[in-house]
């Protein structure tokens, strides 16, 4: 529980570690807080880890940065469109908006890992300002997992506008008692594998298909 609460606690500061260098600071700005090694990664494999962990079961936790090859206009649109997640992320069978409001709105989802399928809703907001993304279990639903937050935000470069970094975080907990098998399939790896397809899918303007 320790270990949850301080991955929890990491997110939470990773999400506004750079609110203290404006609303929508440049890439450049970004990255030069970063070491060397990082951006090497970054440049080689369009996506380096930041942080992340595993428990010792249920937990996950990962912020990453993705370099993508698209305008930041372009990224958001993309990210935007709900129900075309089930282009790149294999796993994920159904998407369906429950609710829309001002910047924001609520997803049902449907997941299917091995045989096992998990429904839950995701309630979604946008910061106008700075185009921040995130979401969260919407707690008004039964959801069948007990935690699943995260956010991107998106830097436009300030030499390269059709260029642009993503920083993304997420933070899952599927409760204990779950199965291995499920527990796996929602941990670090999967959560890597959503990022590395959603940039191809999004470099490609949505034709990209896993």
């Amino acid at each position: 529980m320790r270990r949850l609460k301080s991955w929890t606690r990491c997110l939470v500061l990773a999400a506004v570690s750079f609110s203290a260098i404006g609303a929508r600071p440049s890439a450049e700005i970004v990255l030069q807080r970063e070491p060397g090694a990082l951006l090497d990664q970054l440049v080689a494999e369009k996506v380096a880890v930041v942080q992340g962990g595993e428990g010792d079961g249920p937990e996950s936790f990962v912020v990453a940065y993705v370099l993508f090859e698209r305008s930041r206009k372009e990224v958001l649109g993309l990210l935007k469109q709900a129900a075309r997640q089930t282009e790149y992320r294999p796993e994920l069978k159904s998407v369906r908006t429950v609710e829309t409001f001002a910047y924001g709105r609520v997803d049902e989802q449907l997941m299917k890992i091995v045989f096992r399928k998990l429904r839950y809703r995701l309630r979604y907001s946008e910061d106008p300002e700075s185009g921040r993304l995130e979401w969260q279990l919407d707690p008004q639903f039964d959801n069948d997992l007990r935690r699943m937050e995260g956010f991107w935000e998106l830097y436009a470069f300030a030499d390269t506008p059709d260029r642009t970094l993503g920083r993304f975080g997420s933070s899952v907990d599927v409760g204990q008692g779950v199965p291995k098998f499920i527990q796996r399939g929602m941990g670090r790896k999967t959560v890597l594998r959503y990022v590395r397809n959603c940039r191809q899918w999004i470099d490609s303007d949505g034709e990209w298909r896993p």
